[in-house]
């Protein structure tokens, strides 16, 4: 009986360890841990029940008491470190210390995930040991919403998960929402989140691209002479997230099409025609959205589609002689914007710039604003060195220009305007808050090809189109290129590296370590 009870003691600890190794691994509590756990805490018992005179005994001694001290100490220590981690996995907290914030999540998907909805579950399909990046990736997105899950498989391990999505290779991303599925190649967040935008929209809103005037090519990319003038870049970022995109020829078409969430007209050369521009304003005056883009003459300035809504297109270039476009190799025939108004297609634009080549100065009529109630806000604004220069056959023919006090207009001048207005019954009663939406800048060239990655020129777009459809998730700024911030160094500065931080610092530590040591003795 008292062997019996000697060995109580180690059978109930080794019962303990293996109940809480099987838990750790295993993730579940099951019969089998329980046993362990109560068989073992039993066994302990018996064995302090059995020898509680010789506990008493080794405790009493002065011995022990230190002893006992230090493992206490030691034990509130682990405790405060268990806590200290307990804390800190449930209240994360992120600093990242890049330039360009290059590990944080965009306000674009932020927001997206904040307004997550639906549950959204990505499968990534990797090697074990070639997954860390869309681990990190993927925890960034779940870290903001619970709607969120993922998980990583390897389709060698487990081919049963990889051929219910069909043809399954290496770096493959699923994204599944409610009734949608979709396919990614890259470990992107840009590529993820026009993903999960995807899954997770019902129905598509329709974009229409009005033509027949000379506006620019959205099929025309980077290729060929007139690539650069090409929208294909402007399309191809709306399709990535969920919009669809049409042509219409107004003239033949009659009016606008009933599934038009947007009007885009992208720099027409010719004026519209009066049943076209009648149509237009029919569309707009029933809850309709258009975004007009012009430029200066001799492009149609669209004045008799813009005088009802209060915007006045300016016959002039705006000219900018401040030196901030040199920065960026730009002339003083391409003002850089940096003051935005205060519009939710622009509040996330503020410490950023936007570029606008040859862009015209637009005013605003306040007789009209008033007449027709509308809402008019300048969406953008040159600086105070800029003017908007009238003499264009000068400037034009002779690249000459100088502002002229009282004939030309002194900046800063507006290139962007936002019109709102109530939609009304024909008694004039308010519908609801359905409201008709109209965005013009005065320049197109800034959506086009040579100019859509041009710092937050596509964003602008984008935010804009975004905001006309009503889709007011997606106005934010989209997800960034990672930066490359490399350092390259010389053959001699990589062998000074080498000898200072891999031979001789560490040398130093155990010399130093020696001498301690030997002056102790």
């Amino acid at each position: 009986m008292k062997r019996f009870v000697d060995y109580s003691g180690i059978l109930g600890l080794l019962l303990l360890i293996a109940g809480g190794l099987i838990y750790v691994i295993t993730t579940t509590s099951s019969w089998l841990i329980t046993t362990f756990l109560i068989l073992g805490a039993l066994l302990l018992l018996v064995y302090i029940v059995g020898n509680i005179g010789n506990i008493q005994n080794y405790f009493s001694k002065r011995s022990t008491k230190y002893g006992t001290n230090a493992v206490v100490t030691s034990l509130i220590v682990l405790a405060i470190l268990l806590l200290v981690n307990f804390v800190a996995f449930r209240h994360t907290i992120r600093i990242d210390t890049t330039a360009n914030h290059q590990y944080s999540l965009s306000e674009q998907t932020q927001k997206i995930l904040k307004h997550l909805k639906k549950d959204v579950h990505v499968i990534g399909f990797f090697k074990s040991e070639e997954n860390q990046r869309a681990k990190d990736l993927f925890e960034e997105y779940a870290h903001l919403s619970s709607k969120f899950s993922y998980e990583l498989v390897d389709p060698d391990k487990r081919p049963a998960i990889a051929r219910k999505y069909g043809r399954i290779t290496y770096g493959t991303i699923i994204v599944e929402g409610p009734s949608k599925v979709e396919r990614i190649k890259k470990t992107t967040e840009e590529e993820l989140t026009n993903a999960i935008i995807k899954v997770t929209r019902e129905g598509k809103k329709w974009i229409y691209f009005l033509e027949g005037h000379g506006e620019h090519d959205i099929d025309q990319d980077m290729a060929g002479e007139t690539g650069r003038s090409g929208m294909a870049m402007a399309k191809k970022a709306l399709e990535n997230q969920y919009y669809g995109i049409k042509k219409l020829m107004l003239v033949t078409a009659k009016k606008i099409p009933s599934d038009c969430s947007v009007l885009v007209i992208a720099g027409p050369q010719t004026d519209l025609i009066q049943t076209e521009t009648a149509a237009i304003n029919a569309y707009l005056k029933k809850g309709g959205n258009v975004l007009a883009m012009i430029d200066p003459t001799p492009s149609a300035s669209l004045k008799d589609l813009l005088a009802p809504w209060g915007v006045v297109p300016d016959n002039d270039v705006v000219l900018d002689v401040s030196g901030v476009g040199q920065l960026f190799g730009a002339g003083p025939a391409i003002p850089v914007i940096n003051n935005y108004g205060n519009h939710m297609i622009t509040k996330d634009l503020k410490r950023m710039i936007t570029a606008f080549p040859l862009a015209r100065s637009l005013s605003k009529d306040k007789t009209i604003e008033k007449k027709n109630d509308l809402t008019i806000v300048d969406l953008l604004k040159t600086g105070p060195n800029s003017w908007g220069e009238t003499d264009l056959t000068l400037f034009e023919n002779q690249k000459k220009a100088g502002y002229n006090p009282g004939v030309d207009k002194k900046g800063p001048l507006t290139l962007g305007m936002v019109v709102t207005k109530d939609v009304k019954d024909s008694t004039g009663t308010p519908l609801g808050k359905k409201k008709s939406r109209l965005v013009v800048y005065g320049d197109s060239d800034f959506a086009t090809n040579a100019w859509f990655h041009f710092q937050k020129n596509g964003d602008l777009f984008l935010n804009s189109v975004n905001w006309l459809a009503e889709e007011q998730d997606l106005v934010a700024i989209r997800p960034r290129s990672p930066e490359d911030r490399r350092i390259n160094l010389t053959k001699a500065q990589s062998k000074l590296i080498f000898w200072v931080g891999v031979v001789l610092f560490p040398l130093a530590i155990v010399l130093l370590g020696i001498g301690v040591y030997a002056k102790r003795r």
